[in-house]
C-alpha cells in the first residue's frame, strides 16, 4: 500500500530532524514549533493561493528549520516581491539559492544565478536535503556512519 503524503513527510521530517541531531557536533540545526492550521489557512486566504499539500504537512510539523549550519532552511512562505506568482519557502547553501513553489501549479523549483532546477514535488526536495546530510555524516563518521546512526 503506497503512503499518504502525511506519512511520506512525517518520515522525512524525523529522518532530516535525526540526521540533524547526529551530524550536530559538526553542524548546527534548528526546527521551530510547527505552525498552526489557521496560520495556513489564513495565510492561503490572505494570498489566494494554496500550498502544496506535502509542504502544509511540513509546515504542521516545523514552521521554520535551518539544517547543516543554515545551508538548508525552509521556512514559511512568503510571496516574491519581484515574481508574485512565486512563493520563496527555502534558501539552499546560503549562496544566493532560493527554493519557490509555483501560486499556480504548485510546481516547486530552485532559481540561483538564473539557472532553474524543477522538483517533481516537495518530497523530491527533502531527498535533496537527505542525500547532502547524508555525504556530511560520511565525511565526519567515515562510510561505516549509518551502522553508528541506526544505533
Amino acid at each position: 500500500m503506497e503512503k499518504s503524503n502525511k506519512e511520506l513527510i512525517r518520515e522525512s521530517y524525523g529522518y532530516l530532524k535525526d540526521l540533524s541531531e547526529f551530524v550536530s557536533d559538526e553542524y548546527e540545526y534548528r526546527f521551530d514549533a510547527p505552525a498552526t492550521e489557521e496560520e495556513i489557512q489564513n495565510w492561503e486566504t490572505e494570498n489566494k493561493i494554496q500550498i502544496p499539500s506535502m509542504l502544509k504537512e511540513w509546515l504542521l510539523l516545523t514552521k521554520n528549520c535551518d539544517m547543516a549550519n543554515r545551508c538548508w532552511q525552509l521556512y514559511f512562505p512568503e510571496i516574491d516581491e519581484d515574481e508574485p506568482e512565486n512563493v520563496l519557502v527555502g534558501s539552499f547553501i546560503g549562496d544566493g539559492e532560493y527554493l519557490y513553489f509555483s501560486g499556480k501549479s504548485g510546481q516547486f523549483f530552485t532559481v540561483f544565478d538564473g539557472e532553474v532546477e524543477e522538483y517533481d514535488s516537495f518530497d523530491s526536495v527533502l531527498t535533496s536535503i537527505s542525500v547532502d546530510l547524508e555525504e556530511k555524516a560520511e565525511e565526519i563518521f567515515g562510510e561505516d556512519w549509518l551502522e553508528e546512526f541506526e544505533e
